[in-house]
């Protein structure tokens, strides 16, 4: 059974795989496409990848990155490269 490291963000669980890196000898996540595959928190906000590129939505901080993580509406979960999106377009809806 392949490895896998449980990150639970807002009440969302994410299994992440494991895989051995040989050059830097530590097992490194591998995260799931989130864009073609959305996972939402329990209270309907999607969970993203901080370095995906920032949608058009995007309230990005003066001093980051077009990306996710830059964003004022992004929450960034602890020890993990994964938050949540927090702007209500973006929320599922039913």
């Amino acid at each position: 059974m392949a490895k896998t490291r449980r990150h639970e963000i807002e009440g969302a669980v994410l299994d992440i795989p494991l895989r051995y890196d040989e050059r830097t000898g530590r097992e490194l996540e591998e995260y799931p496409d989130l864009i073609s595959r959305p996972v939402y928190t329990p209270a309907g906000e999607r969970v993203m990848l901080t370095v995906e590129d920032a949608c058009p939505l995007a309230e990005l901080r003066a001093d980051g990155m077009r990306d996710c993580g830059s964003c004022r509406h992004y929450r960034q979960a602890p020890d993990a490269l994964i938050g949540v999106c927090g702007h209500p377009a973006l929320r599922r809806r039913g």
